[in-house]
Formats: structure tokens, sequence, C-alpha cells
């Protein structure tokens, strides 16, 4: 082959490469047992039991101090699940042994609470700290499941010292009104993570017409379809995950908003998003909010492809 075709073969490689994902992000945040194990004499590693006292006093990786998932989310009003203010999130993290320079990984005690796990990471990436926070894939069920040390009580952990640290507010979430305006924007996907009888709505029996359903214009995704099938506990590899977001209507030239019922089934979906690149954003309010202020909905059925 002669140099110029040699050029032109690498160049036309760039163009695909740059035209596909102009509006690509930084992602890898799900790693691996490999990866965390490779890491563990990082003295910047910080990792994060995210669960129960009880289970982490029976078994925790080394050196992992425990954080409460609920501690990351508040109420405010009428409305679950909500973001705290940065100083709060500054404050739970201090109190983990984060500090400045922490590369940080999260790891979920058990399958129940990958969600939970999730919304951990997307209040740490409201709070500048995204790009520095992993997921373990697997959790601690997947950990066990490959014969790798575990420790209880005290034991395998790691001096702690408390420093104050910064944090700087990155625009993860999206309004009620800015989505509504926003929703046949070919700029942006709008995302169901709840479950298909969620999403489709049911027919009221007495008037005989449709009640419930979902944002009017967004696409079906039930988060349980990021997840393994055979293993509940592990997310799917990133090449299922894309065949599930393609179908869900995203590509990296659009925004995907991912919505449930109060936020937290849905940062599944934002953290796997993130993972693999996509630009995303959750509607923290979600349905209960959406409901409570009477914007559009769509019920028993309309497939976004309708929406023309």
């Amino acid at each position: 082959m002669s140099y110029v075709r040699i050029f032109l073969f690498l160049l036309g490689i760039m163009l695909t490469a740059c035209s596909s994902s102009d509006n690509q992000v930084d992602g890898r945040l799900i790693v691996s047992t490999d990866w965390l194990q490779e890491q563990m004499n990082d003295p910047t590693l910080v990792v994060l039991h995210v669960g129960t006292q009880e289970v982490f006093d029976s078994i925790h990786l080394e050196g992992a101090r425990l954080i409460d998932p609920y501690d990351f989310t508040i109420s405010t009003g009428d409305w679950r699940n909500e973001l705290p203010g940065l100083d709060s999130i500054m404050q739970l993290l201090e109190a983990a042994g984060v500090n400045a320079d922490s590369k940080i990984v999260l790891y979920y005690e058990s399958e129940e609470i990958i969600t939970r796990t999730a919304r951990v990471f997307l209040t740490m990436d409201f709070a500048g700290w995204g790009e520095r926070t992993y997921v373990l894939n697997g959790g601690l069920p997947g950990w066990t499941g490959q014969g790798l040390a575990t420790y209880s009580g005290s034991e395998g952990s790691h001096p702690l010292t408390r420093e104050s640290i910064g944090g700087e507010v990155k625009e993860v979430t999206i309004l009620a009104h800015e989505l509504n305006r926003q929703r046949w924007n070919q700029e942006y996907v709008i995302v169901d993570a709840r479950s298909a009888d969620e999403y489709y709505g049911e027919i009221d029996s007495t008037e005989m017409k449709g009640t419930r359903g979902h944002v009017e214009g967004a696409y079906f995704l039930d988060y349980h379809q990021l997840l393994s099938d055979q293993f509940p506990h592990m997310i799917k590899e990133d090449k299922e995950l894309q065949k599930e977001f393609i179908k869900a209507g995203m590509n990296y030239r659009k925004t995907a908003v991912f919505y449930c019922g109060s936020g937290i089934r849905a940062s599944l979906s934002y953290l796997a998003a993130r993972h693999l690149g996509y630009p995303a954003l959750l509607y923290d309010g979600s349905i209960e909010e959406w409901e409570s202020m009477g914007l559009p909905q769509t019920s028993p059925v309309m497939e976004p492809w309708q929406k023309n």
C-alpha cells in the first residue's frame, strides 16, 4: 500500500471517529475486580462500602470505609431523594476520609442497593468528583464470588485522616419546566427507567380511558435491562449496554435525560450512560413531580416514534 493510500486510510478512520463522538464525554467509570486489585496499593485510593453497619462489620474489602447511601439524598417538602447541598456532600466525603487527591471506588454490599450506589455516584458527580469516582461492577457479591480477600470488624482498616476538601457544582439534573420545553428538541432523548407496567400505564375500567403512563415523548428502558440476567448483581458488559441504549433512541449527538419514580432507579441509567461517554442528565423530580404539576403524559401507550 502506498504512503498516500495509508494516509487516506488513517485519515478516514480519524474522521469517522470524530463524527461519531463529537458530543462524547469521558467515561469508563464502572470497573472490574481485576482493575481494583491493581489499584489497591495506590495511596490515593479510597474504597467506600455502600451499605449498612451490620454488613460492614461482618464483611468488607481491605481498607474500606462505610457510607450510608441514604445520607446522600434529602427530602424537600413533597419530594423524596433530592440532591443535598454542596457543603453537606463535602462533609460526608471528608468524614469518609476523602481528600483533595483521592481516587474513590464505590462498591455496593448487595444487589438491592445497586441503584442507591449509582445515586451516590450521581451526587458525587454533582459535587465535581465524578471524574475521580468509580463503581465496582458486581460489588461485594462479585468480589466474594471470586474468592477474593475480605475482612471483618476493624481488620484491614487504613488510618483515616480528615481534611477540608473543595467541590464545584456540575450540571447533572434538569428541572421539570426545562424538560417540558426540550421534550421535542432533537438534541435530547428522554428515557423512562421504570417498569413496563409503569411506563405503559393502565386503562381506567370505569371511564375507559388511559391513566398514568409516561412523560410524553419518552422512550422506555427498564433499568433492570442494564443488569445481567444470569448475575443480577452485575452490570452488563459495555457492548450489551450499548445495544440497550441504542434501542432507547440514544446516540452521542443527543443528551439523554433519564427519569423514574423519584430519581433512584434512573441513577443507574445515568451511571451506565456516563460510563459509556454519553452526555446525560437526570430529571430528579421524576414522574412524582411531573404528575403533580399536570405536565403532558401519555397513557396507556404511545411509542416515541409515533409522536410525529
